[in-house]
């Protein structure tokens, strides 16, 4: 059993508020991204330009994943006796895990009655109901997890586990995407192992994302312990530049560990590089809290809404998609909807920005009632779910 530090069982947004500013960057990287993916005309979306936006946008996904994976380890710390057995609490945060999964599908249905979609829905609808997305692959991740941790109830084991599980998932990808695997999966399972039915983000590659952060954070707690957080984040940078160039050199090699596999989809040395840029951010943002604190300019280094854009970085999530993409209650209502594929560069930012600052007040509203008000927030998080299984199941 670990160590019960002090330091440790405070909350991740006093103790840690550097991971909550991480998410909030990622959350920003994810509005740009999606944004002028949707919205910018095609003509520029065909520029070299472009094709770097794209390289540097790929950091977005892994980036949520890798924080959920770092936010796990931290939670598990504090609430170790409920995690490693079934607790209640075991049972709640296993909920927690399912409902991530649920609401990605909600999002996807063609329609918001299940009875329509299942009468209405197109076989294109529902290929893009059965797309595994980042929510389910964040739900899933933690289910692996949770389930492993009340199993082996030790925290090397699970460590050790973990860090097998990663490597397993990173260098199987290449089979789990190849087309004679994804010829005999039903045609439910294979979007949630890979990408080949238009599944942005199957658990092969991206689940090792979550495991990565997962490991990494315990390392880091432990570093905490002993007061050698500042010489482990040294060390994390120096992984990271090692990860970036240790894939670029495995990539350039004449010869292949694995033969017949995407560079951009499925490649090891991809993952790594992800990875290891990952590594390099984490250890930035730490660095700048580090230094905001010792000059005692938090506010202005990071400022509070950006932090709340992490801390809110789902209800952030689940919103802007309803207003850029639309959902089934506002189908013509949209960012997505008027200006798909038509605008500039300008045009794109103007929306970027509106959206940003619909975010920004949102976020922090509901921020305020979940931390000032949580009977009602509790209540107004009923009343959706009630709401959603009355409309999907019994109208």
């Amino acid at each position: 059993m670990p160590a019960t530090h002090s330091e440790i069982n405070k909350p991740t947004s006093t103790r840690y508020g550097f991971l909550d500013f991480y998410r909030g960057i990622i959350v920003l990287f994810m509005l740009e991204g999606h944004v002028y993916r949707e919205l910018l005309d095609p003509h520029i979306k065909s520029s070299q330009i472009y094709m770097l936006h794209e390289i540097l946008h790929g950091i977005t996904a892994p980036g949520f994943l890798f924080g959920a994976g770092f936010a796990f380890t931290i939670a598990a710390q504090r609430k170790w006796n409920q995690v490693t057995t079934f607790s209640p609490g075991f049972f709640r945060r296993l909920w927690r895990a399912i409902t991530l999964i649920l609401i990605g599908y909600i999002l996807h249905l063609p329609y918001m009655s299940l009875r329509e979609s299942i009468e209405l829905g197109t076989p294109a609808q529902w290929e893009q109901f059965f797309r595994f997305d980042v929510l389910q692959c964040i739900g899933t991740g933690l289910i692996i997890l949770r389930l492993l941790l009340v199993m082996v109830r030790n925290e090397r084991v699970f460590v050790s586990a973990t860090v097998f599980l990663l490597i397993l998932i990173v260098y199987s990808t290449p089979f789990a995407w190849s087309t004679e695997l994804n010829s005999k999966l039903p045609s439910f399972i294979s979007p949630i192992l890979n990408g080949n039915t238009g599944s942005l983000f199957p658990l092969f590659p991206f689940v090792g994302f979550l495991f990565a952060g997962t490991c990494v954070s315990w390392l880091f707690l432990r570093a905490t312990e002993k007061g050698k957080n500042k010489s482990f984040i040294i060390k994390l940078a120096i992984a990271g530049v090692m990860l970036i160039c240790l894939g670029f050199i495995l990539e350039a090699m004449p010869f292949k560990i694995i033969e017949g596999i995407s560079f951009w989809k499925t490649s090891p040395n991809y993952f790594w590089i992800r990875l290891g840029i990952l590594f390099i951010i984490l250890g930035g943002l730490w660095s700048l809290e580090y230094i905001a604190n010792i000059k005692n300019k938090r506010t202005l280094l990071m400022p509070r809404w950006l932090i709340i854009l992490g801390i809110e970085s789902l209800f952030v999530y689940i919103a802007h998609l309803i207003i850029l993409y639309g959902w089934t209650i506002n189908p013509t209502l949209n960012f997505s909807y008027f200006f798909k594929d038509k605008l500039n560069v300008i045009e794109s930012s103007i929306v970027l920005l509106i959206l940003t600052l619909l975010m920004i007040p949102s976020a922090t509203v509901w921020n305020y009632t979940k931390k000032h008000h949580p009977m009602l927030m509790k209540g107004i998080q009923w009343w959706i779910g009630l709401s959603l299984i009355w409309l999907i199941l019994i109208q």
